[in-house]
């Protein structure tokens, strides 16, 4: 998690405005954005806020804008579907690893 911390805080000084490029989407926001998403659903099923706006104020304000926006909201998959499909995976890799065949 220190590592996780660490990374999150270099990534939010990279923000030089609304995006990472300044006032319009760039290839930075796109990368980024698999993060937006997955940070949530992870954090979600692990119990851990890992985008919080108390410690990475910028980089939550960014997760906020970029995720509110119509064209991509309409790519990403539906938040729930994807909190059930991995919760279900991570339990069956616990599974697996606690009672091997």
């Amino acid at each position: 998690m220190t590592e996780i911390k660490e990374a999150l805080k270099t990534l939010e000084g990279a923000l030089k405005g609304r995006f990472f490029g300044g006032e319009v989407i760039g290839f930075v926001d796109i990368a980024a954005s698999s993060l937006s998403i997955w940070s949530e659903v992870l954090g979600k099923i692990v119990g851990a806020k890992f985008i919080d706006s108390e410690k990475l104020p910028l980089l939550r304000s960014w997760f906020e804008e970029f995720t509110s926006i119509d064209l991509l909201k309409e790519s990403f998959p539906p938040y729930n579907k994807l909190i059930a499909t991995h919760k279900a995976r991570c339990e069956d890799h616990l599974a697996a690893k606690f009672f091997p065949n």
